[in-house]
């Protein structure tokens, strides 16, 4: 499988791990597009990937998605590998669909050769409620979020205790400062969630708790490690192995 096509699998045509746990979460496949939704909300979290081949043509993709989103009261989107020629993006064009994210994905080739963290952090897995409160208020902190949100980010510590996902938090002498959480599709592990408080940035902790959760994924039979990233993060992950391997392009359906 090419490195392309384990971030299309991994990152939108399969079911990720998480969303069971949400009161709303449902997974579909259809003609080889992958519909997600959940109650988190806009495009960026309900999305019809079509990122395979012999893709449907929006009039026929349409009828579907309309009934598969019909409770996205923020929205919905069609997903694309942007700029490669995918009859699909042209269309959302021509239509004047707009924007609403664009965002590199990355792969991390031998996930199995990753070294484990040399820090001074204390790691541990989140595995009861306190945690989950923990990683919640860590990652609202650190990504400027209102409370709410993250609440809906880890809707139930049922999330936390999930075989599929793992995330671990870092405490530096008895105060958690960072975390990182990631889930297996298959044999992929999806990074996401990094997070490390602004006054404990530059000094290698997102390095340690990302390294921490991928070798544990490793150890766990995954061989490759797969993830979408925002502009700031990219260094880290670049330095970690990931290479880049195509943009996924997300468009916002008009309102009706």
């Amino acid at each position: 499988m090419t490195l392309k096509r384990i971030a299309h699998e991994a990152l939108g045509l399969t079911e990720p791990a998480y969303l069971k746990h949400y009161r709303t979460g449902r997974f579909r496949v259809w003609r080889g597009v992958g519909f997600t939704g959940s109650e988190l909300p806009g495009p960026g979290f309900n999305f019809a990937a079509v990122l395979g081949d012999n893709a449907p043509s929006l009039d026929e993709l349409l009828p579907v998605a309309r009934e598969f989103f019909a409770g996205a009261a923020d929205g919905w989107g069609v997903q694309v590998e942007g700029d490669a020629g995918q009859p699909m993006e042209a269309e959302l064009r021509a239509r004047g669909w707009e924007l609403a994210e664009d965002e590199p994905a990355f792969v991390l080739p031998d996930l199995v050769a990753l070294a484990l963290p040399a820090t001074e952090l204390q790691l541990r897995i989140a595995r009861s409620q306190a945690d989950s409160d923990i990683y919640k208020a860590l990652t609202a902190t650190a990504f400027g979020a209102p409370p709410e949100f993250a609440d809906l980010i880890v809707p139930s510590v049922s999330l936390v205790l999930d075989p599929l996902i793992e995330i671990q938090i870092g405490s530096l002498n008895g105060v958690d400062v960072a975390a990182a959480g990631c889930s297996r599709s298959g044999t992929t592990a999806v990074l996401w969630g990094v997070a490390t408080l602004p006054v404990h940035r530059g000094r290698g902790y997102g390095d340690a708790l990302c390294r921490a959760v991928l070798c544990s994924a490793a150890s766990r039979g995954c061989t490759h490690g797969a993830l979408r990233s925002g502009p700031k993060s990219v260094p880290l992950y670049e330095r970690l192995g990931f290479r880049y391997v195509c943009q996924h392009r997300t468009y916002a359906a008009p309102r009706d």
